[in-house]
């Protein structure tokens, strides 16, 4: 038998004045994919609804990260400008420091120079009251290191003889004794020699100030001591290069 229109009228009709029937109906027409289909679009709905809830909360935390992000830009920024003012000033300390460098060796020279003039004049004093004359301008020579004062004089029996002097500043026992060796050295006497200071030799410490000692190191070692008073010990005899002995 077939299904006609008005078989499907009849259908409609009674679906309509029977409500119950319809799920019934949908069982039967429907397979039971379809009948799930209104569950599972109500899960995912639900499910897009958390995702976007937890889409909501991350974008907050990234916009904290953000601007955390935007704070620590800027306290780099102010690090990197710390950073160069601290460079500079480095760089200005390190200016400052050379200029004092070349400053206080200026003075040093300059102080240095002031102590062998002061120490050639009070020794050239002393000398020419004991009868001593001056035959030449006094010089300074560097033979292994710097002889302070050099001064050829003639002595009251007439021989020519080199005075020479170490100066310092501050005058102590080591200094005195390390002076006197130098110069009694043949090899320091032979490169004095061959720089037109021959010898005999008058030799003398001079000092600003004088440590405990050194007085009677000077003793010891047979060499005059002078300061800005004058003498404090006359040298005990001439140091002879070994051809004049």
């Amino acid at each position: 038998m077939s299904f006609t229109v008005t078989d499907f009228h009849d259908l409609t009709r009674l679906l309509y004045e029977h409500p119950d029937w319809r799920a019934e109906m949908r069982r039967l027409v429907l397979s039971d994919e379809i009948l799930e289909l209104p569950a599972l679009v109500r899960q995912l709905a639900e499910a897009q609804s958390r995702s976007e809830e937890r889409l909501s909360g991350v974008e907050e935390r990234l916009s904290g990260v953000e601007e955390r992000l935007s704070r620590v830009e800027a306290a780099l920024e102010r690090l990197a400008e710390a950073q160069k003012r601290t460079e500079q000033s480095i760089a200005e300390l390190g200016d400052a420091q050379r200029g004092l460098a070349t400053a206080v060796g200026q003075l040093n020279a300059a102080f240095g120079a002031t102590i062998e003039e002061e120490a050639e004049s009070v020794i050239q004093t002393i000398l020419e009251r004991k009868g001593y004359r001056l035959l030449a301008e006094p010089l300074s020579l560097i033979v292994d290191g710097e002889v302070d004062v050099v001064m050829p004089m003639r002595s009251p029996e007439g021989e020519r003889v080199w005075l020479v002097a170490e100066a310092k500043a501050r005058l102590g026992r080591r200094q005195v004794r390390d002076w006197a060796q130098r110069i009694r050295s043949s090899g320091w006497q032979g490169r004095l020699a061959a720089r037109g200071v021959p010898g005999p030799y008058l030799v003398y410490v001079y000092g600003i100030r004088i440590d405990p000692k050194t007085e009677e190191e000077a003793k010891e070692q047979g060499i005059g001591l002078a300061t800005g008073r004058g003498e404090r010990l006359p040298p005990t005899a001439l140091v002879r290069p070994p051809s004049e002995i």
